[in-house]
């Protein structure tokens, strides 16, 4: 953490083009102006793009000061690390080594770390409800797992939906133990508040202006380029936006673009359906291309990551590249990582299998959440979408590991 750390200070790259929303947001609390309205689109865009809990963090540490917000977010991912050991011996691990080992070559843990970004953030979140989730569940730790859920919701908007999840799984959990507690609504009824203060502050309802950016500028265009090539892809985008003009004001852009995604979704559900799926389990392997390219001084694009190649239609093209990126070490560099990235959910996989028979509701709940992270991140799912979740699979992993070399030795005996 410290040699990475240090790396950073002499990268002096904290930000990437993602980070500047945060701070725009974080500008627009200091100054009252997140309160505001605006008809306008690109205004709209902004003003609701970004929720307010992780610019509001930027603001504790002192306003803009990336030295200081990385310091912090280095002592909270150490205390991550800590969370991580500690569930490792709560669930009965002994094999250290492999913990070690296996951090060790997860390096987007430690990359994302001194980012301003919000993964070290939602990465405490998720250790935190799995921690919760290890104890017997009464009303205060539900009521925790509540709150949690609202920060994740709040830092990471693509959770909004989770929360729908929940209550459900709650309701059930409350059917089979003849209990209830109202605290299970909360994170739902924030998520409707918030939604109900963008429509006021905008005139369409929505939980963040991401939905649209996503659906048409990723999702739907990385499936145009996987099937028809970067040109055609290139010329749908741009006539989609060129179509948006037409209209008036956010409420009725937006409208129109939630329309339009929709509309090709529905003409291309099988085919679209099976894009998302693979995008979004093979980006659980993703090596982190992208993120070790964050060393360098250059600006950097983040279609150049290794998943983003993959989307194209070509072999030529993916080839090209991948081997075009001056710093050829990266490449070397990304094998070992993979081949980890293999051996983590293989055997984490095959543990959850192992224990099929003793999984509970609370261990349900948690694959579902794990589930949720990784098919809600679709086409654009990669390292650093991994990043919240690499503690518990590299724990679960070990775990297997240590499962089937027991098994291995019985067999043998």
């Amino acid at each position: 953490m410290v040699a990475f750390f240090m790396a950073r200070i002499s990268n002096g790259n904290f930000r990437l083009i993602d980070s500047d929303d945060y701070f725009y947001t974080a500008e627009l609390i200091k100054s009252f102006n997140y309160f505001s309205s605006t008809t306008d689109f690109i205004e709209g865009v902004n003003l609701t793009k970004r929720s307010f809990l992780y610019p509001l963090l930027l603001l504790f540490p002192g306003f803009l000061n990336d030295y200081l917000i990385i310091i912090l977010q280095t002592i909270l991912s150490l205390f991550n690390l800590y969370l991580v050991l500690k569930i490792f011996r709560n669930l009965g691990g002994k094999s250290y080594k492999w913990i070690t080992f296996l951090i060790f070559l997860s390096p987007s843990i430690f990359i994302n770390t001194h980012l301003i970004m919000t993964e070290t953030v939602v990465t405490t979140l998720i250790l935190g409800l799995f921690l919760l989730f290890s104890n017997k569940l009464n009303a205060r730790r539900i009521l925790y797992i509540q709150l949690l859920i609202c920060c994740l919701v709040f830092l990471k908007p693509a959770f909004y939906l989770f929360t729908i999840i929940n209550i459900v799984f709650f309701l059930i959990y409350f059917i089979k133990t003849k209990t209830f507690q109202f605290s299970i609504f909360i994170p739902f009824l924030l998520t409707l508040t918030y939604i109900g203060f963008n429509q006021q502050r905008t005139g369409y309802a929505h939980f963040s202006s991401i939905q649209n950016i996503n659906l048409i500028d990723y999702n739907l265009y990385l499936f145009k380029m996987n099937q028809q090539g970067v040109e055609k892809a290139d010329l749908w985008k741009e006539t989609v936006y060129k179509n948006a003009e037409e209209h008036k004001n956010f409420k009725e852009i937006s409208e129109y673009l939630e329309e339009v995604g929709k509309s090709e979704i529905k003409k291309n559900l099988i085919p679209y359906s099976f894009f998302h799926l693979k995008c979004a389990l093979r980006g659980m392997f993703d090596p982190g291309r992208f993120d070790l390219m964050t060393f360098s001084h250059e600006k950097q694009n983040p279609s150049e990551g290794f998943m983003q190649l993959l989307n194209k239609k070509d072999f030529g093209s993916i080839l090209k590249g991948l081997f075009d990126y001056k710093y050829k070490i990266v490449i070397i560099l990304l094998i070992p990582i993979f081949l980890a990235n293999i051996f983590k959910w293989l055997f984490a996989f095959n543990y959850l299998w192992q224990k099929r028979n003793s999984l509970n509701f609370r261990n349900g709940y948690l694959i579902l959440l794990f589930g949720y992270s990784i098919l809600i991140s679709g086409p654009v799912n990669s390292c650093r979408y991994m990043v919240p979740l690499q503690g518990i699979v590299i724990v679960i992993a070990v775990l297997g590991w240590e499962h089937f070399r027991q098994k291995k030795s019985s067999t043998i005996k």
